[in-house]
């Protein structure tokens, strides 16, 4: 397969964009005072503050997602200067594919937001399918878009 600049290009701005949505989704920083450190007399307490483990779950995810994005993004620039064949290309981004499907499965048992909880799985088995479909090698992954967008709103943002 011959890749041509503006198609390469064109891919690039693609995943551009979905590391801009993945980017989007870390949310604004919000300050809290640090938790008191518990005394020896209090037995530690059982309860999660959701939203704070809601942002790290979600910050970590989100921040794997774009990893990867980006990844893609910077193999489908790297080709214009030095060009890959089919079979490569298409085994770099079944890899970060793998990647992002594999992390979202370790860190979506840590949400204690079942919400945030399911739209991590969601996306996860988003691209698990694309991975067993035609589009495993492919790039572009406006499939993923909705997932995208349901983890976004799961977390806040």
């Amino acid at each position: 397969m011959t890749r041509t600049p503006a198609r390469v290009v064109r891919t690039a701005l693609t995943l551009a964009v979905a590391a801009g949505l993945a980017a989007g989704c870390q949310g604004e920083e919000k300050s809290a005072a640090p938790a008191a450190a518990p005394s020896a007399s209090t037995a530690p307490s059982p309860t999660v503050d959701v939203a704070a483990n809601s942002k790290q779950v979600c910050d970590a995810s989100l921040a794997l997602v774009k990893k990867h994005f980006v990844a893609m993004a910077d193999d489908a620039i790297a080709a214009i200067d030095k060009p890959v064949s089919a079979k490569e290309a298409g085994e770099k981004v079944r890899a970060n594919y793998t990647a992002i499907a594999e992390g979202l499965r370790a860190e979506a048992p840590k949400a204690a937001d079942p919400q945030v909880r399911t739209a991590l799985e969601n996306l996860a088995g988003a691209v698990e399918k694309r991975l067993t479909g035609p589009d495993a090698t492919k790039v572009e992954a406006p499939d993923l878009d909705p997932t995208l967008k349901a983890v976004d709103a799961a977390c806040g943002n």
